[in-house]
């Protein structure tokens, strides 16, 4: 687990404030939600699936949240997955906001 620090948690905070979207219907609906860059909430098994690796291992794990990414290398925006209590929500970030990320969490542009 990697750590945080204020200007992450910030950013963190920005990121994730927001009305999201209802959890969708089904599988399909449920992609399509998750890479829209809209903030959706997501039932306990699909983030359990993204969380304990099964569509791959999460790159950056915090206390709360991860990155999901299918690249090997930290050049494309990924996905941010959070929970709340018991709700479970992602993001896809966009370019300006995966630079963001990756300046406040200090992560240099190399592979994961």
């Amino acid at each position: 687990m990697l750590k945080s620090n204020p200007k992450l948690d910030r950013f963190i905070s920005e990121i994730t404030s927001g009305e999201p979207s209802p959890i969708p219907g089904d599988d399909d609906a449920v992609e399509t939600a998750i890479w829209s860059g809209d903030i959706t909430e997501l039932d306990a098994r699909t983030y359990s699936f993204y969380a304990t690796g099964n569509a791959g291992v999460p790159k950056a794990v915090y206390d709360g949240w991860f990155i999901f990414s299918v690249e090997k290398n930290v050049v494309s925006p990924g996905i941010l997955f959070w929970q709340d209590g018991d709700r479970h929500f992602a993001r896809r970030l966009d370019d300006e906001q995966w630079e963001d990320l990756l300046n406040a969490a200090k992560i240099k542009k190399s592979f994961w």
